[in-house]
């Protein structure tokens, strides 16, 4: 299978489940759960990082995934709610670059 089919058949899937996201009573309440335990874990997250010296993406990586999997097994998380949430941190590597640099 070629990379255009292949992008095109994951792009698809992706697409399917953010429109399940935001269109299905289940889908919004998914959401809900997630954010509400997004902030939460980011802070934490963000004081231990700043603990590190030369954090890299792949020490916030390991850190997010660790930590989450920590706080499911407390806060009894269903599988796919630790899932996106350890796609969410993930995602925030960036903004924790900016600001690492701005302390």
């Amino acid at each position: 299978m070629g990379n255009f089919k292949r992008g095109l058949i994951l792009g698809g899937a992706v697409g399917a489940f953010l429109t399940w996201l935001n269109a299905t009573p289940q889908g919004k309440e998914m959401r809900a759960k997630i954010m509400m335990h997004l902030e939460p874990l980011y802070d934490e997250l963000k004081a231990s990082i700043k603990q590190l010296e030369g954090p890299t993406q792949e020490m916030w990586d390991a850190l997010v995934e660790r930590a989450v999997a920590e706080y499911a097994d407390k806060k009894e998380l269903a599988e796919e709610v630790q899932n996106n949430l350890v796609k969410q941190l993930k995602k925030k590597w960036s903004q924790l670059q900016k600001e690492l640099k701005k302390s």
